[in-house]
Formats: structure tokens, sequence, C-alpha cells
């Protein structure tokens, strides 16, 4: 394939609030705070339920539920300001234009151009509205799926396949 893929990006805040809620949701520490969370919910109630002197029990994990409901609103208030600081970005409002070819794919705006190599690129993942493309473990391009046209779709899964890289295509 030596066609080469243009996309215009669209930066929807909806998108990609959800986008880096997900991003977020997958690092190790907090499944592990999530889990411990809910292990923690899970004995206090069977302890609350079992136990004779239930207003101890509740009165002693108060700080437990407390922290239950503010961590989760923490994240999600972090994560809505990083997303709403991310696309108030002068450079989003440029004219951007994202290529993709066998070699390379590639950011040109008005000021700015970056060009990634397949090579170095990490992984690809399809989810159900877009598409990550990994540039290293932690940071993803992120190409939406409602941005694209006509058969650009079909064109980038086959562009995707065509490449040695790990993947998960649906």
């Amino acid at each position: 394939m030596t066609k080469e893929i243009i996309i215009k990006p669209n930066y929807v805040f909806k998108d990609y609030f959800r986008l880096n809620l997900y991003m977020i949701i997958r690092k190790p520490f907090v499944v592990i705070i999530i889990s411990f969370t809910l292990l923690i919910f899970i004995f206090s109630s069977l302890g609350y339920l079992i136990s004779n002197n239930r207003a101890y029990i509740f009165n002693s994990l108060k700080p437990f539920y407390a922290f239950s409901i503010l961590f989760p609103s923490l994240i999600i208030f972090r994560i809505y300001r990083f997303t709403k600081k991310s696309l108030e970005n002068p450079k989003l409002k440029e004219n951007i234009n994202i290529k993709l070819n066998n070699e390379f794919i590639e950011d040109n705006g008005e000021t700015f151009n970056m060009k990634y190599f397949w090579k170095d690129i990490f992984k690809i993942v399809e989810k159900k509205s877009w598409f990550l493309i990994y540039i290293d473990k932690k940071f993803a391009k992120v190409i939406r799926k409602a941005d694209l046209k006509d058969n650009q779709y079909n064109e980038l899964k086959e562009l995707f396949s065509s490449l040695i890289i790990k993947k998960s295509l649906k």
C-alpha cells in the first residue's frame, strides 16, 4: 500500500475526556487502589451484617467511606481539568492533518510537524470509538473513528494489518 491517508482531526472534549479516563483506569496503581477499596468495602459490609455492635463498625469506617467517595471524585475532576487544559492548546486550533503511509505517521500543523516511524511505534489498539497508536508504553496518538471519511476506516485497517507491529484490531 503506497497510498497516503490524510485525516483532519476534530478535538471533541467528550471523546477526549472518555479517552483520558480509559487511559488512567488502565494504570496499575489505580487498579490496585480500586481493588483495595472494593475489598475493604466488601469486608466492612460483611462485618456490619455479622456484628452485634453495628454503630461501632459504621463509625470506625466513616473515614474509609469518605475516601471511597472523594478519591474517585478527585481523579475524575483532575482528568476533567487535564482534558480541558490540553484541548485549550493553541496548536490544536491550527489547521492540522494526520498523514499515514507505509513508513510513518505524521502530524502537520501550521507551526509544527511531527513524524513517527512505524518501526518505532510500540503498538496499535482499536477501540469502539478510536484507534490508539502507542508511541511508547505511556503515550498514545489518537485517531477518532468519527473523523474518518468515506473508505478511510477500511484503508486504515488495511494499513495497520500490513505493519509488523504489535496490534489489537477488531
